[in-house]
């Protein structure tokens, strides 16, 4: 029995020393109060953050109360440059429901006399529309499903290769 206790010891403070290693190294982490979005995308920071109920309206609203996603968020990111971004997210029950989402809307888009008709393209490899808008809705917008979300960017920028590098990166980190 003499023999097992500093064994004990020494496996007791093997195990407190990961548990408080995992303590700290969690406590330390940056904490993002962003949700899904990063805190900065290309050169661009989060300037406001929505989630939840709010967003939720925000988002079913631009749809004319026809969708009510499960989830929503809505973020806007600023350039010291003067470049801007928004994005309105919806989250759906599926994957298959996201789709249909988008192919509805890819449907509709170019009749409402608010948008372009759209051009579909592959960005990051994901099949994404460009629609253009009206100078008073923004006049560049892309859109696409991932996974159960709905993604709507709105990119103030006239450089195409530009707005299409912070959609590809918008694709690989949300």
């Amino acid at each position: 029995m003499k023999k097992n206790k500093p064994e004990l010891y020494l496996a007791i403070f093997v195990v407190a020393v990961i548990v408080s290693t995992a303590f700290i190294y969690f406590q330390t982490q940056e904490k993002t109060d962003y949700g899904i979005f990063p805190e900065k995308l290309d050169d661009m920071n989060i300037v406001l953050y929505r989630e939840g109920e709010v967003a939720i309206s925000e988002v079913g609203n631009l749809h004319g109360g026809s969708v009510v996603p499960e989830n929503a968020y809505i973020a806007l990111y600023r350039s010291n440059g003067g470049n801007t971004a928004k994005f309105w997210v919806s989250e759906s029950r599926s994957s298959e429901q996201a789709e249909s989402q988008v192919a509805a809307m890819n449907a509709i888009v170019g009749k409402t006399g608010m948008f372009s008709e759209s051009t579909p393209m592959t960005i990051g490899g994901v099949r994404v529309y460009f629609v253009t808008g009206q100078p008073q809705l923004g006049l560049y917008h892309y859109f696409y499903s991932s996974d159960r979300r709905v993604f709507w960017i709105q990119v103030d920028n006239p450089d195409k290769a530009y707005r299409e590098s912070f959609v590809k990166e918008a694709i690989n980190r949300i």
